[in-house]
């Protein structure tokens, strides 16, 4: 498929008070519930836990550390709110005029119910960006890939090398997809290392930024992704 997103760093900010305006040639991740930014592409923030933590969307499980740590509720995905917040947000998004989109937290979850929400997603005409998919077994790491309504990786601390990912994209079929790593707070040791590796290994598409502040409010190119 012809990607659009492919040599663009992303500008990860689902913890800024917004998104800024954006820049030309670059991709922007919007905090949840808010609008596109004026310049360059816009991706909406989606989570598939309850991120206001309602209670609207039970029956609820127990079994995710970072629900509890962030106070969202981990929906099960064989009760009636799922289907309910999936709906909600795509919804939203469409509407506020996303082309793309990302659904948080798929680690919590069983492979099959992530493919379910991105073809839910594809329902609506929105594009996903997986997240961490390193945190699944290879096989169904590859198989999150693969979806043809995938159209690139974030990927966060200890969630995954370069090296792993771009043996999972090679596998997918997707040699060229593009590959985010993003980090912050403490990170910035982590934050060169995987720059480093990609450099050396001249892993194409594959892009680092850095939010020296608090999570995801700001986002520093530590390298830009390499294009040839």
């Amino acid at each position: 498929m012809n990607n659009i997103l492919e040599g663009k760093p992303l500008r990860y900010l689902i913890g800024a008070e917004n998104g800024g305006t954006g820049n030309e040639g670059e991709i922007t991740e919007c905090p949840y519930a808010l609008h596109k930014v004026r310049l360059g592409i816009s991706v909406a923030y989606g989570n598939l836990f309850d991120e206001l933590n309602t209670g609207n969307f039970g029956p609820y499980l127990r079994t995710s550390d970072t629900a509890v740590q962030y106070n969202e509720g981990q929906i099960d995905p064989a009760g009636d709110g799922w289907d309910k917040n999936l709906k909600m947000q795509c919804t939203r998004i469409k509407a506020a005029g996303f082309q793309f989109m990302e659904w948080d937290n798929p680690d919590a979850y069983d492979i099959k119910d992530v493919i379910y929400a991105v073809d839910y997603a594809q329902k609506f005409g929105l594009g996903v960006l997986a997240k961490n998919a390193g945190q699944f077994d290879l096989g169904d790491a590859i198989q999150y890939l693969k979806h043809e309504n995938i159209w690139g990786c974030i990927v966060e601390r200890d969630c995954g090398r370069p090296n792993l990912y771009e043996y999972l994209r090679k596998e997918a079929g997707k040699p060229t997809l593009p590959i985010w790593f993003v980090f912050f707070g403490n990170d910035q040791k982590a934050a060169n290392e995987a720059a480093e590796s990609i450099e050396e290994n001249h892993y194409l598409n594959m892009g680092v930024t850095f939010s020296p502040r608090t999570e995801y409010t700001t986002s520093k190119d530590i390298l830009v992704p390499i294009t040839e």
